[in-house]
């Protein structure tokens, strides 16, 4: 009589823990989830910040609107703003650790193309 009883009460420990751990597993996938996208939507809005930095920068640059204080005004914000995003690198690069990497080569290319059809221009 008490081995049944033992035998019952583990059966419906074990029950509630498989129950348990079940929920446990499924509520940290959704969380992770949640964290992925939010990573992936960060790694976004970082790179756009920084292609728009880019880009102030280039029509800043050309002769037409050098020294222009609103584009400079412009300019200085989003590099205030690149630099307050990149605090919180280690946030937002979960899911792209070599993002500075890809971003820089990104940043290169910018500037040699910027720098061919400056000088086609010229041509």
């Amino acid at each position: 009589m008490t081995l049944t009883v033992g035998i019952i009460s583990f059966g419906i420990i074990f029950a509630l823990s498989v129950g348990v751990n079940i929920i446990l597993v499924w509520y940290m996938r959704k969380a992770l989830s949640r964290f992925y996208v939010a990573s992936e939507e960060a790694t976004e809005i970082f790179s756009r910040l920084d292609a728009y930095g880019e880009h102030i920068q280039s029509v800043y640059e050309t002769p037409t609107f050098y020294g222009d204080e609103t584009l400079q005004g412009l300019l200085n914000h989003s590099k205030e703003m690149t630099g307050f995003l990149k605090k919180y690198e280690n946030v937002y690069s979960f899911t792209q650790p070599d993002l500075e990497k890809q971003l820089q080569a990104a940043s290169e290319d910018f500037e040699n193309n910027d720098e061919e059809e400056t000088q086609e221009e010229k041509e």
